[in-house]
């Protein structure tokens, strides 16, 4: 029996340090009784039953078998080299033991080949043969090797010597293992060397058949010893064989269930080998990857299983670099290029030793993942869209709220004032005249606030109505000029009008058109400074009449221009703003040229470089008969 190979023993220089002493013990004893043997030694040498004993133990040692279940080596020759003790006694078998035990120590590799591991490996067991055979020898038959000896009489002793030497010897090298590998002494013994009863208990029955055999005469010694030994080894064999058969059918059952489970399996799973060669596909790494099993045998897994980044769609060339049993999320490309997205995972396959067998490769079709991911994004980004836009509508609620109360309260302010100092008598004629304008103009203000309020409503409720007729656009435009004239004076604007000859007649509702028009005028005059410029415009311009409204004045933002024609929306929303105004006009504006079919559109180059109202109007409005055009001077709105 030699030491483990494993990496354990490359740390055979950091022993715990309790068990250093005992093992410096026993080294020494072995080698005190290794020299305590060697005068016995030259009367057993020139037996040829003894050097056919040597043969068989060199023969042995050199072979590397392995025990099932055990993770080191050991020799058949415990056979040989017991069979020698009972035959020519302690110090012939102590020699031969050291020397059989050295001669497999030459098996180890050179870096584990060190002169305090061979010396052990020598000396260790030589002490484990001389003591159970100085048992066995004082518990049998005196002269027993001399004469015929009854069977019944060697029983007890042999099975001594099996256990003593068993027990010492497996216990000496567990004690060496368990010091490099820092665990402790039992566990080693259970575990590693436990298993090797057998081959010592074979050893004692074939050395008592030869005692047996040698005292009734059977046969040459010689032929005995070369036999019987070979025909245990050959038993040996051919129970390691049965076992091995035994384990394999285990096997193999195991690895049918394995991969009857793996088929069944909804996630694809596919194993490598350690050069990362494809071992096995189940059906749902054949489906996802579009590779059969039998033809995606032996390629390598980045021919197979080719992957790229989802958010880069860069390859991913090595997707099993990342170490640990790591979860992340593929592009998988199909060798016929359609892709799959994929989640993915990889550990490595290791055996009780440590060493690598494989790659074991887990994903799973997320394509519907992905999509109910992208559901639940988009719904939050809906929710988010919805908050915000309550939020919005929540403030401007309140801010259409104060500019209402403000623009009813203001004029309301002054018509009560002025009707105060009517009632007073205090006023003269001029006084008078000046209060009875002021009344207009306030009455006038909360008029205006209060139809842009009901033509909401009613665009809200689908209720506004209009009456057509045949009309010139510039009727609703001159008045609509000739109503802000005092407006235009008061802030001495310039006013330009042009328009083109011969200006079709359009089909339209005149009233409508003089609030569209009013309404465009009053905002430009309201956002023009003093001394500014307006010019109105109008063009025939294929099958509309087109009029255009500038002004040089404040101008529109380019972050509002998108929502100039909102309900209730301006520039500046607040109730302390300069400019009065509920903010919707322009919603009046566009749902009235929009219900003749025509278009309104604002352009702007920036705050401070003015503004351009835009109004394109059809001849006749689509989907109009000519019946249905009422142009009779009584068609008003209720």
């Amino acid at each position: 029996m030699i030491l483990p190979t494993s990496a354990g023993t490359r740390r055979a220089a950091a022993a715990d340090r309790t068990l250093r002493t005992p093992l410096m013990a026993i080294a020494v004893a072995g080698a005190a009784t290794i020299v305590h043997s060697l005068p016995g030694l030259p009367p057993v040498v020139v037996d040829r039953s003894y050097l056919l004993l040597v043969g068989l133990t060199v023969a042995s040692g050199l072979a590397n078998f392995r025990m099932l279940g055990a993770r080191f080596t050991f020799s058949v020759s415990d056979s040989f080299t017991m069979t020698a003790a009972v035959l020519f006694g302690p110090a012939a078998a102590t020699v031969l033991v050291a020397f059989d035990a050295f001669t497999m120590s030459l098996r180890l590799t050179r870096e584990n080949r060190t002169a305090s591991r061979l010396f052990y490996n020598a000396t260790a067991p030589a002490l484990a043969m001389w003591i159970a055979a100085r048992a066995f020898d004082a518990l049998a038959p005196v002269a027993f090797r001399a004469r015929p000896t009854p069977g019944a009489q060697l029983v007890i002793p042999l099975m001594v010597f099996a256990a003593l030497y068993f027990v010492l010897n497996s216990g000496f090298i567990a004690m060496a293992v368990a010091g490099e590998q820092h665990e402790s002494l039992p566990h080693v013994w259970a575990a590693y060397f436990a298993k090797l009863w057998f081959t010592f208990f074979v050893g004692a029955s074939v050395a008592g058949l030869l005692v047996l055999l040698a005292g009734v005469g059977s046969g040459n010694s010689m032929v005995i010893v070369l036999l019987l030994p070979v025909v245990i080894v050959l038993y040996a064999a051919a129970h390691g064989a049965v076992e091995q058969l035994r384990e394999r059918r285990e096997h193999l059952a195991e690895r049918e269930l394995f991969a009857t489970a793996l088929g069944s399996t909804a996630d694809a799973v596919l194993l490598t080998d350690p050069d990362r060669r494809v071992t096995f596909m189940n059906p749902a790494a054949e489906r996802l990857t579009g590779w059969s099993d039998e033809a995606a045998r032996g390629r390598a897994d980045i021919d197979v299983f080719r992957v790229c980044d989802p958010t880069t769609r860069e390859p991913k060339l090595d997707a099993a670099a990342r170490e640990g049993a790591v979860i992340a999320d593929y592009i998988l490309v199909r060798p016929d290029r359609t892709e799959c997205a994929i989640e993915e995972m990889h550990a490595p396959i290791r055996d009780e030793s440590g060493q690598l067998r494989g790659l074991v490769w887990t994903f799973r079709d997320i394509a519907e993942r992905k999509a109910i991911e992208a559901k639940r994004e988009a719904l939050l980004l809906m929710e988010q869209e919805a908050h915000a836009a309550a939020v919005t509508a929540n403030r401007m609620k309140d801010e259409f709220l104060a500019a209402v109360s403000h623009e009813l309260r203001t004029p309301a302010t002054s018509i009560l004032g002025w009707a105060r100092l009517l009632r007073g008598g205090r006023l003269d004629e001029q006084g008078v005249k000046k209060a009875l304008d002021a009344l207009e103009r306030s009455a006038h203000a909360q008029a205006t606030v209060l139809n842009d309020l009901v033509d909401t409503s009613r665009i809200v409720r689908g209720a506004l109505r209009l009456e057509l007729r045949r009309t010139a656009v510039m009727t609703p435009v001159g008045e609509a000029i000739e109503t802000l004239e005092p407006a235009i004076k008061a802030k001495e604007l310039r006013l330009g009008v042009t328009v083109e000859n011969a200006l079709p007649i359009i089909d339209a509702d005149p009233d409508r058109l003089r609030q569209v028009f009013w309404n465009l005028l009053s905002n430009a005059i309201k956002f023009t400074p003093a001394g500014g410029r307006i010019d109105v415009s109008a063009r025939h311009e294929d099958n509309h009449v087109v009029v255009d409204v500038r002004d040089n004045g404040q101008g529109i933002d380019s972050s509002f221009l998108p929502f100039v024609f909102d309900k209730f929306r301006q520039a500046d929303g607040s109730y302390t703003r300069v400019h009065g105004g509920l903010g919707l006009g322009l919603t009046i504006v566009r749902y009235v040229v929009e219900s003749h079919g025509g278009a309104v559109e604002a352009l702007s180059e920036g705050v401070g470089r003015g503004a351009r109202f835009t109004v394109r109007l059809p001849i006749t409005p689509p989907g109009l008969q000519s019946d249905q055009i009422d142009d009779s001077p009584a068609a008003r709105l209720p």
